[in-house]
């Protein structure tokens, strides 16, 4: 039986994506570097070192990485309240709260961001904590996050459920052993086998995981 939901935050609970994109686009421009839109996909879900370490192999970077992470965590911080939620993802942690069910946030966003986003989701009732890529030493998709959330829960991993909309992420899911969703924004993302594969969360029955 599933005991626990463990969402993902950017890009599956709120649409932050390319606010986080918008970032790093302002970050690279002020410093006389540019990033295509068709990078967008390649940098999803990748920890800010990732693509630190995937745009300075391409264009030098006049910043370090300590340095270009602050000023796109910034950058985002100061935009966070026009982040909206991703269609019926807050809604569904409403429906699956008032059921009783357990639930938390594993993020691969550092600790700052993570708290700026929680705050934007203002359901502390709701969501029990957040993990940020600052609490474990290998991000998604090693299974580290969400083994560590599981255990601070006290929840076995097998009965936990994990939504993401990023390969990567949910690699780390089905790493953990957790049953993983899928729940993608971009139909041209390719991803390892999962449980489930939606376009929409209510395609789910969602009472049948916890009977």
């Amino acid at each position: 039986m599933i005991e626990a939901v463990l969402w993902d935050i950017d890009g599956t609970l709120l649409d932050s994506e390319p606010y986080h994109f918008k970032s790093i686009v302002a970050v690279c421009e002020a410093h006389g570097q540019t990033v295509p839109k068709s990078e967008y996909d390649s940098l999803l879900g990748r920890s800010m070192a990732e693509v630190y370490a995937m745009l300075h192999a391409v264009q030098p970077m006049p910043l370090d990485l300590l340095g270009f992470a602050k000023a796109c965590n910034d950058y985002y911080i100061t935009h966070v309240a026009d982040v909206p939620a991703r269609a019926g993802a807050l809604e569904k942690v409403t429906e699956l709260a008032e059921r009783g069910v357990i639930q938390a946030c594993v993020s691969n966003s550092g600790r700052r961001v993570v708290d700026a986003n929680i705050g934007a989701i203002a359901m502390p009732e709701a969501l029990r904590f957040a993990l940020s890529r600052d609490d474990v030493t290998h991000g998604k998709p090693h299974p580290e996050p969400y083994l560590r959330a599981a255990e601070r829960l006290g929840i076995s991993p097998s009965a936990c459920i994990v939504v993401e909309d990023s390969p990567i992420g949910a690699r780390a899911g089905k790493a953990a052993g957790m049953v993983t969703i899928a729940w993608p924004q971009h139909k041209a993302l390719e991803f390892d086998p999962v449980d489930h594969l939606i376009a929409e969360l209510n395609e789910l029955d969602w009472p049948a995981f916890f009977r």
